[in-house]
């Protein structure tokens, strides 16, 4: 049985929290389509990092950020008010790039498959 540190569970409770307040707490229509992937604490628990992806087509990256930014004091409110930790952690946001990746390689794959029916490359020169 794998045994989870404070660090894993400290994470984990605050992903969850983060995703309820922007869900249900916070008024913020722009924070809605936002699903936060993961967070990162420091070994000392000070510092956390929270990744976040945005549902496709709903809202931008930055309208996104700006929505985090202005809404960071009422988040940290709700977190302190809701989580029974000595010291909440210093958080930052950072858009998780992970499905844009993934979406990229599909991309490419399916290029590369379309293109490479007679087993050359997509892009390769006939001339020569």
């Amino acid at each position: 049985m794998r045994r989870y540190s404070k660090r894993d569970k400290v994470s984990d409770l605050l992903r969850h929290a983060i995703s309820n307040a922007l869900l249900t707490e916070l008024e913020d229509e722009r924070l809605k389509w936002l699903s936060v992937t993961e967070v990162r604490l420091s070994g000392d628990l000070a510092h956390g990092r929270v990744f976040y992806s945005i549902l496709p087509g709903t809202s931008s990256r930055e309208e996104a950020e700006e929505a985090l930014e202005e809404n960071m004091g009422s988040l940290r409110r709700y977190l302190g008010r809701n989580l029974r930790l000595k010291r909440l952690p210093a958080l930052t946001f950072t858009y998780d790039e992970t499905l844009d990746r993934a979406e990229r390689i599909e991309s490419l794959l399916r290029t590369a498959k379309e293109g490479g029916d007679d087993g050359s490359p997509p892009d390769s020169d006939d001339a020569g």
